[in-house]
């Protein structure tokens, strides 16, 4: 996060200095960066993890969808097959 005040770059998540774009530093790479070394890889472990479970999640929903037309489909198609037996036993009386 930039401080406008003092003109440094602070972590996101403890709010520590990374570093000062009045500086000589490389402008691009530090308003880029939004984590310090320590709580980078904190944080880029909680975002694979949301990442991962928001995928699960997505794929229960779609599994979930898919069981119930499959269910629907199975009934219908059971009431089908009672259907033309049905008709296959008229035909056969006349």
């Amino acid at each position: 996060m930039y401080d406008s005040r003092t003109g440094e770059i602070v972590c996101d998540v403890c709010g520590d200095p990374i570093g000062n774009i009045n500086g000589n530093g490389n402008f691009f790479a530090l308003i880029r960066t939004k984590y310090c070394d320590n709580c980078r890889t904190r944080a880029r472990r909680d975002q694979v993890r949301q990442a991962v479970r928001d995928f699960r999640d997505r794929n229960q929903k779609e599994r979930k969808l898919k069981d119930e037309r499959l269910k629907l489909l199975e009934e219908e198609n059971e009431l089908l097959r009672e259907r033309v037996i049905e008709l296959k036993n008229n035909q056969e009386v006349f």
